[in-house]
Formats: structure tokens, sequence, C-alpha cells
């Protein structure tokens, strides 16, 4: 049988899902009655696919709150619905009675949790196995709450985000269940079917030659990791100690192992992961079972798979003679080539989203939107200030270092629709100013006890934001890091304009 992407993707998915986190009350209960959970069981059936699971059975409320740094360390989380959990605050029965806790609410607490973790920048897969009947009904109740965060919409026993996919399945009983309701069949979940389950569920989520990528690239990592800590050695501690004690700023030694070991795991994903030219016919064949009609501007173009693997393919045929051929005249090579993208796409606006997150992800350095150490100035930081965007020039080697204040060179951002230098995101597309006239000089300096110029955290809602204050008290927020060599263009940029020499001569000469 033909392999297809999906097959691909299922096989990956697989070999990167190892931690499967369950959180149900009746884990180690003798006395399970309908919601059933056979602790023993779950854990043969996903060690005979070769996964770890952990089986948390919660008991007080406050062992909720061991549950936050479980779900940072689990691939997919698990859930019962029904949590019955004692308050440990004594009370009378009387007392107990009035503060009943209803069904599900635990389990939408440690939901919400998750949601609130992962905002829109984390991919999530919560599974609410649980041994009720209702599971409309608990679709509803659950989506009643989470619909107050953005983005999440109701399905099929499911409520789902671009990121977040919360799934309510049913635990199998027997041959009799859902008898009368034969919809709900289908969202019973045998203990033996989970694992596969899960992937299945997993795979529709990375369900893409990217995330794919991702995911091989990861598991190159974990899988080599006792290779990897062997070549790391204690051994060359020594050295590294002695390389570090003869800088006069010792941070560099820092950077120095970071850069190191970048180019090692890039270095480990070249070698281990597969060749992307073998899926992408495949991606295609998933994509465009028929042929398909597009607009691109005002104009109609057919397409169907055939084409566009030849488009895809690598060959001694120019690329422009492929596009023209396929246009057939309708637009210009130029045109064409702007337009690449929605040949792939459902639409042109997804194909402009889509644009713009590959080229964040090829220039900017802190593409997680995270920044995990308070970030400094130097070459390709890119700031604002009084709704003016400036990119720093200043080299790393005189950003380091400082002792007093110091002079940094800025060149100014402004809008563009074309030749684009810096995107900041789809609203914000900036071209520099490399005039020799343009460049800004700001003065800043180091902090107490500093070397660099860093930034100082502010609190702002809904995110934090980083400010770099010159010595005049002038605040520049701090907006994103420009990869190395994208920043280092724009130096030879502006210092080729420098460089042009400007003569008196003969109009006619010039001309000629």
């Amino acid at each position: 049988m033909a392999q297809t992407f999906e097959d691909i993707t299922r096989n990956v998915v697989d070999r990167f899902l190892q931690n499967i986190l369950f959180v149900d009350d009746h884990a180690y209960q003798s006395d399970k009655k309908d919601n059933a959970f056979n602790a023993p069981e779950i854990s043969s059936v996903f060690a005979q696919k070769g996964k770890l699971c952990t089986i948390f059975a919660p008991s007080t409320i406050k062992d909720l709150e061991n549950c936050s740094s479980l779900f940072a360390k689990s691939d997919v989380v698990v859930l019962d619905w029904y949590l019955d959990l004692e308050n440990e605050q004594t009370m009378d029965a009387e007392a107990d009675a009035e503060t009943e806790e209803p069904r599900g609410v635990y389990t939408i607490r440690l939901i919400k949790n998750i949601i609130e973790d992962a905002a829109d920048k984390k991919l999530k897969l919560i599974v609410i196995y649980t041994g009720e009947t209702d599971l409309t009904g608990i679709t509803e109740e659950l989506f009643k709450v989470i619909a107050n965060y953005d983005g999440f919409q109701q399905g099929d026993c499911c409520v789902y985000s671009s990121n977040v996919v919360v799934l309510v399945r049913a635990k199998y009983k027997d041959e009799n269940q859902f008898k009368h309701n034969e919809d709900l069949q289908s969202k019973i979940v045998k203990y033996e079917d989970l694992p596969n389950f899960i992937t299945s569920e997993f795979a529709e989520m990375v369900d893409g030659i990217l995330p794919i990528f991702a995911l091989t690239s990861i598991l190159s990592i974990r899988e080599q990791t006792s290779k990897i800590l062997k070549v790391y050695s204690s051994k060359t501690d020594y050295a590294y100690l002695g390389h570090r004690v003869l800088l006069e700023n010792q941070g560099d030694a820092h950077h120095l192992l970071q850069k190191v070991f970048a180019e090692s795991m890039s270095d480990l994903i070249a070698y281990s992961s597969s060749k992307m030219e073998n899926w992408i016919p495949l991606w295609v064949d998933s994509r465009f079972p028929e042929p398909k009609t597009i607009t691109i501007g005002n104009k109609q173009i057919t397409v169907d798979k055939t084409v566009l693997k030849d488009l895809l393919s690598d060959n001694a045929e120019l690329y422009k003679d492929k596009i023209i051929r396929l246009f057939k005249g309708a637009m210009t090579t130029k045109e064409a080539k702007s337009n690449s993208t929605c040949l792939f796409s459902t639409s042109e606006a997804l194909a402009n989203i889509s644009n713009v997150q590959f080229a964040i992800l090829t220039h900017h350095k802190n593409i997680f939107g995270t920044q995990l150490e308070c970030p400094f100035l130097t070459l390709g930081t890119v700031v604002s200030h009084d709704n003016n965007y400036y990119v720093c020039i200043q080299q790393r080697c005189d950003s380091v270092r400082l002792k007093t204040e110091r002079k940094f060179l800025f060149l100014p951002l402004t809008t563009a629709d074309s030749n684009i230098h810096v995107l900041i995101n789809k609203d914000h597309r900036l071209n520099v100013s490399d005039a020799s006239y343009a460049l800004k000089t700001i003065i800043f300096k180091p902090r107490k006890g500093e070397d660099c110029i860093y930034a100082k955290k502010v609190e702002k809602e809904p995110d934090n934001k980083y400010v770099f204050e010159s010595i005049y008290g002038e605040e520049y927020e701090w907006i994103l890091e420009l990869k190395d060599l994208q920043a280092q263009r724009i130096v030879d940029a502006y210092c080729s304009k420098l460089s042009r020499v400007g003569l008196d001569e003969s109009e006619w000469l010039r001309l000629l």
C-alpha cells in the first residue's frame, strides 16, 4: 500500500508522543463502579506502545496544585470529568451539603489553567475521558466557560482553538453502551484503543510539513541525548573554565557555549532528519485530490497536483519557464512569483498570513514570543519611541564591556509597502532609511554592576514590555532581535552608501 502524508505524520507523532498524563481520582480504588479506571491495564496498554504513562489520583483539592508541574512535562493530558475531592477544611455534614461542588468543576479548573498557560503560544491536546453518559452536556458546559477565551469554538464533543483541543470521550462499559444514542457510540474509546486514538488526534493537530519537520528535529535530539551528553562531557569543564578565566568579560564564555551547542544541534538534525523532498509530493496529493480553480487578484487559475508537483520538482528547467507555462500569459512572471503561495493555500488571505509567519521565522531571533533573559542593546535590536521605529547598527564588539556611557548608532525604520527590510507583524512592514544623514545617535549608560545596556522590565497589560532608558530619561521599547546576518546586511547596505563617490563631470559622459 502506497504511503500517504497522513501515514508519515502518524508515524512521526507516534515516535514523538512519550509522556501521557492521566488525572483520575478513581485510579487506585477498588470500588470503581460507573467511573471505572483500571490503572494497571492502562499502563500496560501504553507500555506495549513504548510510551510512558503517568497516572495521578488526587484525593484532596490541594492535590490539584501538583498538576501544574505535571502538565508542563506531559505531551497529552487525559482528565476524568468528575473528580470527587475532599476539602481539607473541617466542616460539619450540613456545611458539606451546602458547599458540595458540582460535577466537573475541578476538571474545568484544570483545563482553564492549561489554556491560560498555553495562551496562543503552545500546542495542547486534552482529553476528558469519563464514565458519564451526557457527553454533549459536558461539552456544552465546558464551552460556556472556555468561550470566555478568544478563538474557541464548539464542535462534535470537542471544544477547540487554533492551538488547544479538548475532546470529550466515554470510557467503555459494555456492548449496550449508548444503545439508544448511536451518534455517541463513535465517542467510546476502549483502553486498548487509547494510544492509537491519542496519536491520531495529535496527528490532526500537526498535519503539515513544517510541524512534522519540527517534530523530527526534536526526535533527532531526543533520541541522541546519550550521545550529546557523551560529547559534552565533564572532562571539557577544565578547558571551558580555562578559557573563561582568560576573558575580560567572562559572560562571553557562556555565549560561546550557547553558540557551539546550537551549531551541534543543527548538525545533528542535518544528519539525522528525513529528507523533506520525500514528503512534499505526498503533501500535494493529500491537499489536491482533484483540480481546483484559484483566484489570484482578479484572475482565475486552474491547478492540479500534477502541475504543482512539477513546480516543486528539482530539475534543470528554469523556475520562470514553469510559471509562464502555468499562468499562460494571465499575469507577468513577477506577479506570479509574488503570488506563488496562493497556489498552495485555500485563500489569498490565508496565503498572506502564511507569508508573514514564515518571514518572521527567517528574520526574527525571538520567534517563540518570549524573552527568557533581559534583552540588551546590540546589532539588530529593533526599538520604538513615540511611534517611531529604529534598528541598532552598533557592532556587537562595541556593545559589550562598557564601563561608562556610550553612543549607540541607529537607523530609522519607515512604513513600507515594498522593498521591506523589517517585518514586525502583518500590520508593521518597514524599510531602512539608510541615507548617510539618517543616522541617529542615542547615549546610554550601563547600570551599576553591568557592562551592557540591559533593558528594564515594565509591567504592562496584557504582556510585559522591556525598555532601554537613555541618559536623558527617554524610553525606547524593545520590539525584537533580528537574526545576525539580517542585521549585518543592513549595516553593509548603509556602509555602501557612505562609500559612494560624487563627482562633477560632463553630463553627456555621465549619461553615456
